[in-house]
């Protein structure tokens, strides 16, 4: 298929919206890092219509392989691109894209551009700050105001993502002294998610 051809199709699968289904299309032009497909993503960001935004996004998050580095092919173009429409960005699932295309680029220069969404009243922006904050800086000297706002966010409405920030802080970040999260460990020891509160309970011993 063209790469037009290819963005069509994967433009249905956004619009689809459905987590469970394949994206056969999304992954053929990620797997297709041309200078053709990264343009067309880039000019896609600025568009009117926010699903074509998020189709941009979900292009350029993928698009080819990371190297040992994080890096991907058109990391360095394609960041400065997804911060400036982070900023004027106004539609929640797009944040949401732009914040995960982000952390698929390692893009730790964005952190403090991603660190405000986490009060965001769409939890689904919430959750892809919880999700995305261990590849915007360095899990073996993490940022403290990355360690605060996971620490934050495990207070979250949304169980998923209480799950991805106290993972982040357990299981990720797995030099951070326990008096450090004593306080958070013991409220979510008692969470009514089972997962949750299994996780906090087994690294309180």
């Amino acid at each position: 298929m063209s790469p037009a051809e290819l963005f069509a199709a994967a433009r249905a699968e956004v619009v689809a919206d459905d987590p469970e289904a394949p994206v056969p299309y999304l992954v053929a032009l990620a797997d297709r890092p041309t200078r053709e497909v990264f343009d067309t993503a880039a000019a896609l960001l600025d568009d009117n219509n926010p699903t074509d935004r998020e189709l941009a996004a979900r292009v350029l998050r993928e698009l080819g392989p990371q190297d040992d580095a994080g890096q991907r092919p058109f990391t360095d173009s394609a960041v400065p691109l997804l911060r400036a429409r982070l900023k004027a960005e106004r539609d929640p699932r797009v944040i949401g894209q732009l914040i995960s295309a982000l952390a698929y680029n390692t893009a730790t220069d964005a952190l403090d551009d991603v660190l405000p969404y986490a009060t965001h009243p769409d939890s689904r922006v919430r959750f892809s700050v919880a999700a995305a904050l261990t590849s915007l800086t360095d899990p073996d000297g993490p940022s403290p105001q990355a360690v605060d706002t996971l620490q934050s966010l495990c207070r979250d409405d949304d169980p998923d993502t209480r799950f991805y920030a106290l993972y982040a802080l357990v299981e990720e970040f797995t030099d951070l002294p326990r008096t450090q999260l004593a306080a958070t460990l013991e409220a979510l020891s008692t969470d009514p998610d089972p997962q949750i509160r299994d996780m906090a309970q087994s690294h309180q011993r």
